[in-house]
């Protein structure tokens, strides 16, 4: 009996520690936990209303992945970028995509297309309403959705590791452009249009392009 108990119990604490994860995952993600800011065990366990060791559980995988920085006798603090790994993260995300681009051509199921298409409709009309943060939270949600539909599982991993430091340097809907927003939303189209051509090689080339171009270009396209 006490070794079922203690089963049940260690579940509960890998179900809380999973919750945990995905919740501060997506603060660092949208911004809402800033770069190098202090994530302090026994704040964040009362304010979830937990035991500090699911919250332990949590940050540790999220250390794993780059997402959070543990600093010795110091404690753990989102992870912040340095000019050189910020030039590694435009170069990881050149490969990520360009690979992303290749393996999804021709591969896209008729859910994942339409639900692509409704995502530039929206950037669309994100455009309209002057809303910039939407317009970036659509841009990420494409790129993330073609990742997907490489099948490829390790592809959404690199993403997400290279993600907060993409979000923390503005180098998707960078809010210093000052182009056309609606020009912006078709190069998405295009974007799609390449996948249903069918052309692996011009689809990866496309991908690889539109990442350098964004990363590259002093007038901060995407």
């Amino acid at each position: 009996m006490t070794d079922a108990l203690s089963s049940i119990s260690g579940l509960e604490r890998g179900l809380l520690s999973d919750q945990i994860y995905d919740l501060v995952k997506s603060m660092i993600k949208t911004s809402q936990l800033a770069p190098g800011e202090q994530l302090v065990e026994s704040q964040l366990a009362r304010r979830l209303q937990v035991s500090q060791a699911p919250v332990r559980d949590a940050l540790k995988r999220l250390a794993h992945e780059g997402l959070v920085t543990h600093v010795r006798h110091q404690g753990n603090f989102v992870a912040q970028y340095s000019d050189e790994e910020a030039q590694q993260a435009k170069q990881a995300r050149v490969a990520v995509e360009a690979l992303a681009g290749r393996l999804a051509c021709g591969q896209l199921a008729p859910e994942t297309r339409s639900s692509l298409e409704k995502v530039i409709d929206e950037m669309h009309g994100a455009v309209e309403a002057a809303d910039l943060p939407a317009f970036r939270e659509l841009d990420f949600g494409f790129h993330r959705a073609v990742i997907e539909a490489s099948g490829n599982t390790y592809l959404p991993r690199m993403w997400d590791i290279i993600e907060p430091s993409l979000r923390s340097m503005h180098l998707l809907g960078d809010p210093e452009f000052t182009g056309d927003w609606h020009q912006v939303a078709d190069w998405h189209r295009s974007l799609l249009d390449v996948l249903d051509d069918g052309d692996a090689d011009a689809a990866s080339a496309l991908f690889e392009a539109h990442a350098a171009g964004t990363l590259l270009d002093a007038q901060g396209e995407d």
